[in-house]
C-alpha cells in the first residue's frame, strides 16, 4: 500500500496529544523516529509490509526489535496490523512538525553558492528568530547553480533571492517587452 500523507498526519495527530499530556514529547521523537527506520527505512521493511506473512508474527518481530516505550510499540504494531508500515517516517516527520510548533521552533536551511561561515548561520538563526518570533535551527547547504544570493526554506514558506531566479525574471520580462 503506498504512503497516505493524510492518514500519516491523523497517526502523528493522535500520537502528539498523547506525548504532549504525557510531557514526553521527547522520547516520543526519538521513539517514532526508531519506529520508522525499523517499519519503513530498514532491510526488513518489506518483511514487516508481507501481508502474507500472518500479522501476529510482524508484531512479535517489531516488539522483539523495537526498544520503544509501550505505546509507540503499540503504534508499531497498529500500522504493522493495518498495513501502514510504509507511513512510518511520515508519522515521524508530521509528529515532528507539530512538535517544533508546540515548542516554538522552526526549521529553516539556507542555500547559497558558496559555504557561509557558522557565524553568518547563526546570525540568520538570530534574525530569522526575531523576525517570525520562533526559535530557529537553520542548516546551511551549497548549490554553486543559484550563482549567488541565498534561497531560504523556513518550514513550508521559500523564499529565492537568488541570481539565478533574478536573472530567470530579467529574461522573462526582457522577452515579453517588445
Amino acid at each position: 500500500m503506498a504512503a497516505d500523507p493524510q492518514a500519516a498526519r491523523r497517526y502523528a495527530q493522535a500520537a502528539f496529544a498523547i506525548a504532549r499530556d504525557g510531557d514526553a514529547i521527547a522520547a516520543w521523537r526519538s521513539d517514532l523516529d526508531d519506529v520508522a527506520v525499523a517499519l519503513a527505512e530498514s532491510d526488513a521493511a518489506a518483511w514487516f509490509a508481507a501481508a502474507r506473512v500472518p500479522v501476529a508474527r510482524r508484531q512479535e518481530a517489531v516488539a522483539r526489535v523495537l526498544d520503544v516505550s509501550p505505546l509507540a510499540l503499540n503504534l508499531a504494531k497498529l500500522l504493522v496490523a493495518r498495513g501502514r508500515t510504509a507511513e512510518a517516517r511520515e508519522i515521524a516527520n508530521a509528529f515532528n512538525r507539530l512538535a517544533d510548533e508546540h515548542e516554538g521552533l522552526a526549521r529553516a536551511e539556507i542555500t547559497t553558492a558558496v559555504p557561509l561561515p557558522a557565524e553568518q548561520v547563526a546570525d540568520a538563526e538570530r534574525r530569522l528568530g526575531a523576525a517570525l518570533g520562533k526559535r530557529i535551527t537553520a542548516t546551511a547547504r551549497v548549490d554553486a547553480s543559484i550563482i549567488g544570493g541565498a534561497v531560504l526554506r523556513i518550514d513550508d514558506r521559500l523564499i529565492d533571492g537568488s541570481v539565478r531566479t533574478r536573472l530567470r525574471r530579467l529574461r522573462r520580462d526582457l522577452s515579453g517587452a517588445r
